[in-house]
């Protein structure tokens, strides 16, 4: 199976947050997929982790090799498609990137952005662990 996981997920693993241990459980035999900006995304988390003083330097590496090590198949998606869903319901379109990856390839998501969410109910998406109240 394949799934699509955005930046929150993925930072919950390799930063050991308790939301961690689901989106693993959740992943287990799954294709992970990700928009081409993921690496982007990611880096700018861990920035701002730098910059809040969350981590350090030592941990900054431990953080990029950790998520260096997840196979991760990323994907581009056409500008245009994405820039439209940000527009249309006023996100980031790094936000979009996600969203339009799990449309365009028919994949289902798995985020604890509660806004992602309730946009990619509207738009068709369907969302793994959606059972659980986690959000962000």
């Amino acid at each position: 199976m394949e799934i699509v996981l955005d930046t929150c997920a993925i930072i919950a693993v390799i930063a050991d947050e308790p939301e961690g241990n689901e989106v693993v459980e959740y992943t287990k035999d799954c294709i992970i997929i990700s928009p081409n900006v993921l690496p982007f995304e990611i880096a700018n988390s861990i920035s701002r982790m730098i910059r809040k003083g969350i981590v350090d330097n030592i941990e900054m590496i431990e953080l990029i090799r950790s998520f260096q090590q997840i196979p991760i198949k990323l994907v581009e998606n056409n500008l245009e498609n994405v820039l439209k869903i940000a527009f249309e319901y006023k996100i980031y379109a790094y936000d979009a990137f996600f969203l339009e990856t799990a449309r365009k390839l028919n994949l289902p998501l798995l985020t604890f952005d509660v806004g992602m969410k309730n946009i990619a109910k509207e738009i068709g998406i369907s969302l793994i662990g959606e059972d659980k109240n986690v959000g962000i």
